[in-house]
């Protein structure tokens, strides 16, 4: 097992932003209270209370204790592929293939992960889930620590979503209709909409061929080999990030990690992630969405989506704690003009978004009642 204090984070970002800001906030309140010069070039350290490594077969994994609360352990599958990587036959089984995590693997029969894990008082949704986007599935697991096994058990539920799960084809059947359910569902909220922004947001580029739901028509005929297939493709260690932090020694969990994980193995010839780029803007655009169980009136100004560069230097901090202050000066104004007599809005925020994936926006918006003025 190789590992290392310092980690190759440019395939896991948001874990790198996760694993960097506490080291970065300890170095700049130590700096603040002894009065030093802040270099805002200096690279942002890994915080000294994670232990990250990365094994032979490219699986990267990051460990830290937290005793609060008490015999608890949070544990992540990140898988660093989703709906971009879905070959013209997949679209929507980066999904499916997530729910199939819960439908067999070789440790757990059909059933019986579920529950396993509610015998020991993990709840399904609260404690156990998982969730798809463009460009990664993450797999989440809370698991009590106050038996041995439990976290014996718990990492065996992760090293069998990385590379144990079943897809048998009846399984995937009955997952076929499940999804479908969900796609239905979605269409009677406010997703229906939602996907048409998105559309407009994303214009230009390969994302609103690939949303993560995706195709109605295609999950209703698509062959099972094409799920397995995908599984094959994009489950593979180099691709993987292992997350445990809670109430347990990290040396103890980094060779538990070892132990589950070191075997899985790359394939041959690995395919290359799929990633886009969205075009520069011109034109100006608009959107006029009317739901009729909402008699309120909600305004929303969308600039133009961008990549911001990772945050690697205190500079980059330092832009990031200025952004959020900027965002909660403007809010707080908002909000003091919303509480005075006859306010034309009630409600509205102004603040840097997050889309998916890596992309943010700004975004401000006001909502009035049904006969305040829209200008």
């Amino acid at each position: 097992m190789a590992t290392s204090r310092f980690c190759d984070f440019s395939r896991f970002p948001r874990l790198a932003r996760l694993a960097q800001v506490g080291a970065a906030a300890l170095l700049l309140a130590a700096a603040c209270g002894a009065r030093a010069e802040l270099v805002m070039s200096d690279p942002i350290p890994l915080n000294p209370q994670v232990k990250a490594g990365t094994l032979p077969n490219g699986l990267t994994y990051y460990i830290q204790k937290n005793a609060r609360p008490a015999r608890m352990l949070e544990l992540r599958l990140v898988v660093k592929a989703g709906s971009l990587d879905e070959d013209d036959d997949q679209q929507g089984l980066a999904h499916l293939v997530e729910h199939m995590g819960f439908n067999g693997s070789t440790h757990f029969k059909r059933s019986e992960l579920v529950s396993f894990l509610e015998s020991t008082g993990v709840k399904m949704g609260a404690d156990l889930n998982a969730n798809t986007s463009f460009e990664r599935t993450i797999y989440i697991l809370s698991i009590p620590t106050d038996q041995p096994d439990n976290v014996e058990k718990g990492l065996t539920v992760l090293e069998d979503w990385a590379g144990g799960m079943t897809l048998a084809d009846a399984d995937i059947e009955r997952e076929r209709a499940i999804v479908l359910e969900e796609m239905r569902v979605r269409r009677r909220s406010d997703e229906a909409s939602n996907t048409i922004l998105r559309g407009k947001i994303y214009r230009g580029s390969n994302l609103p061929a690939r949303l993560p739901i995706g195709d109605e028509a295609l999950l209703k005929r698509f062959a099972p080999e094409a799920a397995r297939r995908f599984y094959r493709d994009w489950y593979r260690p180099e691709l993987m990030a292992v997350v445990a932090v809670g109430d347990i020694e990290p040396a103890q969990l980094e060779k538990a990690v070892a132990a589950h994980f070191g075997h899985l193995a790359n394939p041959p010839n690995p395919r290359a992630p799929v990633t886009t780029r969205l075009p520069r803007r011109g034109a100006d655009d608009s959107l006029v969405s009317l739901n009729n169980k909402n008699a309120a009136h909600f305004l929303q100004l969308h600039y133009a989506p961008f990549e911001p560069k990772l945050d690697s230097v205190l500079g980059d901090l330092r832009e990031r704690w200025l952004e959020r202050l900027f965002a909660r000066l403007m809010n707080e104004r908002l909000r003091e003009l919303q509480q005075q007599p006859n306010a034309p809005s009630t409600r509205g925020s102004i603040g840097l978004r997050s889309l998916e994936p890596r992309f943010k926006e700004y975004v401000a918006d006001v909502g009035v009642g049904p006969a305040g003025p829209l200008a």
